[in-house]
């Protein structure tokens, strides 16, 4: 390859990140917050189940006036 076609390659994929660097930021950091200690599992289910009920009682209203509106023709 030229020197053209390298700086061309080379500004192309400028937003990857080269595998080589030894940066010590990016590397694991046990001390580091880990995902599951800041969204506990516990409070996940919570929320989908919370969540889940939500849709199934706007389901049966939406099917309800819609029971409703088909009666009353």
């Amino acid at each position: 390859m030229d020197n053209l076609e390298a700086k061309a390659m080379q500004t192309s994929i400028s937003g990857f990140r080269s595998r080589n660097t030894e940066n010590s930021s990016d590397l694991w950091d046990p001390k580091r917050e880990r995902f599951f200690d800041a969204h506990p599992p516990g409070e996940i289910v919570r929320g989908l189940v919370f969540s889940s009920v939500l849709w199934g009682l706007l389901a049966v209203g939406v099917y309800t006036v819609y029971a409703m509106v088909l009666g009353v023709r």
